[in-house]
């Protein structure tokens, strides 16, 4: 019984945080789109990460958040970190078109994509201080992905391969770690 009542109180913890955020932002209806939901989110997973010192070479660097893919956001995200910082930092928005750009970010999201594309991506900064995160993409975390939003109706709202953010030297909160499904590289291979 116990148990049960500090699960509870974990996922209670980040779905106040995620409506709280929201709850900020300017919106025109009382229940939020998926999109909202995972801004809020996104934004919130800056919050209970640490990346490395040596990855802003300068005070005034910016927080860097990328889209790879079609951005499902809009203006949901900008609308979401408006007036906000992450790691005492401004935060900017881009959308990347060349996996060579995905370098430039702090939190890569990548929107759904085949499994080519995928391993490409994750190869091209497998050895870098991102925060990658997928947008319900089958295999993501297995495939060395450090994020994953799951399933509508999931029991957890998303899936982390700690492994892989250890790998590039990010350290994810363990009140973060307890909200996921843990997930590892090595559970597709044979």
């Amino acid at each position: 019984m116990k148990q049960i009542y500090t699960y509870y109180l974990k996922i209670k913890y980040l779905y106040v945080i995620a409506i709280l955020l929201i709850a900020g932002m300017t919106a025109h209806s009382q229940q939020y789109t998926e999109y909202e939901l995972k801004a809020a989110y996104l934004f919130n997973f800056g919050k209970f990460v640490q990346w490395p010192e040596e990855t802003f070479k300068k005070p005034t660097d910016p927080f860097i958040i990328g889209i790879y893919g079609n951005d499902p956001f809009g203006n949901i995200l900008q609308q979401t970190i408006q007036n906000k910082t992450l790691q005492n930092r401004q935060i900017i928005i881009i959308n990347i078109t060349n996996i060579e750009d995905a370098s430039l970010c702090q939190i890569l999201f990548i929107c759904k994509t085949n499994k080519f594309y995928l391993n490409k991506i994750l190869q091209n900064i497998s050895n870098k201080p991102i925060l990658t995160v997928g947008d319900n993409i089958e295999d993501f975390c297995e495939s060395g992905g450090i994020i994953n939003f799951t399933g509508q109706h999931s029991q957890k709202r998303f899936e982390i391969n700690n492994k892989a953010s250890t790998r590039v030297l990010l350290t994810i909160s363990s009140k973060l770690l307890a909200l996921s499904r843990i997930v590892t590289d090595d559970e597709i291979k044979f």
